[in-house]
């Protein structure tokens, strides 16, 4: 017998752990089974809203376990709301399968459920279909007004800065390009940073009004800094020297040759998921007494200048020749 998108819907995702809970019926009146989930927004916010599609074999295999499929397609999303200093409220989830496998669907179903215990962001709705394995999820958060985080408002002589190590989730690519699983007790360190990136939601909240502006680094850090200095007409300067490497990468890539150990990936390599931001001199003071109650790890990498470029300079202060800046989807 077919089962139909409804059941699909009842047997596995319109369920308590991934629906809102009595508490956050406040703000979400109505989720899954209508036409349409309803907001209830206080006026004095803001909704802040954002979208991604994941496709099969192009933002994560095929064979992947379905649990980590699932948290990464949460997180990645979250991560935009992160970025704008916004409070998760709630998901909405459209899934295409090629086929209705149970085994697929609960392990999925369970990683969504592990992720919305983390992050509170409940599931209100979405469709189902037939077709080749993609996953869209549209996140929505609530930014109090006038008080949110952009990429335009960065100044000359602001101070840039990176939370977390990076360069892990881009050899994690590299190395299932090559046909090489991640799932081996040596690279577990490289799953996780794929399939599990941590949405910097608590940092984003706490600095708004200290940052003058951030961006998740999706595409690669000189690529999505690029993004800040084009709104905020202004250049970055990073030293290279300063760049926190995951040491997981230091380690494979001085193995490899690489004299930089790693660099090149910690520059340009995408899905990393962490914050960059700009914070000026006379906030640095009171940023960093904020940022240090979060266990959050923050590097200062580099400063605003007159420009338009980003450039990476070493340590006699010349550019470092950088052929591709980040990932591109065409």
């Amino acid at each position: 017998m077919a089962v139909s998108e409804f059941d699909l819907i009842k047997d596995y995702f319109n369920k308590p752990g991934l629906t809102p809970t009595p508490e956050q019926y406040v703000r979400i009146p109505l989720g899954i089974g209508d036409d349409c989930a309803v907001l209830d927004l206080p006026p004095e916010k803001f909704l802040a809203v954002s979208m991604d599609t994941l496709v099969a074999d192009v933002h994560f295999p095929t064979q992947a376990d379905p649990n980590l499929i699932a948290q990464r397609a949460l997180a990645v999303n979250l991560s935009d709301l992160a970025a704008m200093g916004a409070e998760p409220l709630a998901f909405t989830l459209a899934l295409s399968l090629p086929k209705a496998e149970e085994s697929w669907l609960q392990g999925f179903s369970l990683g969504l459920e592990q992720m919305i215990q983390t992050y509170h962001c409940p599931l209100i709705g979405g469709d189902i279909t037939k077709g080749p394995l993609s996953i869209t999820i549209q996140v929505h958060g609530l930014l109090d007004k006038g008080k949110l985080l952009t990429r335009k408002d960065a100044k000359p002589g602001d101070l840039v800065y990176v939370s977390g190590a990076l360069g892990a989730a881009g050899l994690a690519i590299s190395l299932m390009s090559n046909g090489m699983s991640l799932d081996k007790p040596d690279t577990k360190e490289l799953q996780a940073a794929y399939y599990q990136p941590l949405p910097r939601i608590t940092l984003g909240q706490s600095i708004v009004g200290l940052a003058s502006a951030a961006i998740d680094i999706s595409d690669g850090l000189m690529a999505d800094l690029g993004h800040i200095a084009q709104q905020s007409s202004v250049g970055i300067e990073l030293n290279a020297k300063a760049i926190p490497i995951a040491l997981v990468v230091k380690k494979f890539m001085s193995t490899m040759g690489d004299k930089t150990k790693g660099l090149n990936l910690a520059l340009t390599a995408g899905d990393e998921y962490e914050l960059a931001l700009t914070v000026a001199e006379d906030q640095q003071e009171e940023f960093l007494k904020t940022t240090a109650k979060l266990d959050v790890p923050l590097t200062l990498i580099g400063r605003v200048v007159k420009g338009s470029r980003v450039k990476c300079l070493d340590n006699d202060g010349h550019e470092i020749e950088i052929k591709t800046f980040g990932y591109r989807h065409f």
